[in-house]
């Protein structure tokens, strides 16, 4: 029998058996949300090596998934915990992928967590957690996300339920409402994006600008329960230019008033057009001006 015939076999027999037992799964990643993940689905599946982080250590993980041309070395510690589900050759559990992607008519995937939530689908799984995925609208995974979001919809196309924390951006627009709706001013912000916002308010002006910028100082800066529980420290260097540290990055739902937002939008529209717009300032730039959010213009 050759190996292609076998591999296809273990292929039919792993979906025959996973489908009349699984009724909840849960896809855990490595940002913030992932500390709220409770291990009480019929199986938990890590995302490459995120079993290894210590806040896991001890939890049962039952499938690590992993698609990356890696090492030896890097798999070989992934198996100490689980086995890895993939279609590449460190795989212990085959990967369905010709079988998917004949399935749903399409090659569209952009990460790891796109094949999971797709082989979520793919197995018709009634619930589907997913913790540890908060990807960023202006960070580097920004196109990533879209696959995962493309494929949360073929998902729930199938009738599974997708279940996503409230820190996570998955399935939630810039402002948490819908678009249209310019009473809401909340903006989803990691401590970069404030910290970064926070360097380029003006420390001098009217008493109007005075006003908002230290309403938006006061409301940006990290408060003190955030600072504990994430170890920040926030440190200048000569120039005034603020820095931090901090244990863990996190995401923080960010209240302020729409005039207080529209003064942060034309302080950053001013720097652009000067050409003076820092580069850690683009990930809330891109939140805050290219997507217009609560209405802005």
């Amino acid at each position: 029998m050759s190996d292609t015939l076998v591999r296809e076999q273990l292929v039919n027999q792993s979906v025959a058996e996973a489908i009349p037992k699984l009724k909840s799964v849960t896809i855990l990643g490595k940002s913030q949300s992932g500390a709220a993940c409770p291990f009480d689905t019929d199986e938990v599946w890590g995302v490459n090596n995120v079993a290894e982080h210590p806040e896991y250590q001890g939890k049962k993980f039952h499938k690590l998934f992993a698609f990356d041309i890696l090492p030896p070395e890097y798999t070989n510690g992934m198996k100490k915990y689980a086995p890895i589900c993939s279609w590449q050759d460190y795989g212990d559990i085959p990967f369905p992928i010709n079988e998917m992607i004949a399935e749903f008519k399409t090659r569209y995937f952009t990460n790891t967590v796109a094949y999971m939530i797709a082989y979520c689908a793919y197995l018709r799984i009634p619930k589907v957690y997913i913790y540890g995925v908060d990807v960023s609208f202006g960070a580097a995974y920004a196109q990533e996300n879209r696959g995962v979001e493309y494929w949360i919809g073929r998902a729930q196309e199938r009738g599974c339920e997708i279940i996503v924390p409230e820190q996570s951006q998955l399935l939630r627009t810039i402002s948490g409402a819908m678009y249209g709706d310019r009473d809401h001013c909340n903006v989803m912000l990691y401590l970069h994006e404030r910290i970064n916002l926070l360097n380029i308010l003006p420390n001098r002006g009217d008493y109007s600008g005075c006003l908002k910028a230290q309403n938006a100082w006061w409301v940006l800066f990290p408060k003190e329960d955030e600072a504990k529980a994430n170890e920040v420290k926030v440190s200048r260097d000569p120039n005034g230019a603020m820095s931090f540290q901090c244990t863990r990055e996190f995401l923080s739902d960010i209240h302020m008033p729409p005039e207080t937002w529209q003064f942060i939008r034309d302080r950053l529209k001013e720097l652009e057009q000067k050409g003076e717009l820092p580069f850690g300032a683009l990930s809330a730039y891109e939140k805050l001006i290219l997507s217009k959010p609560d209405g802005g213009n």
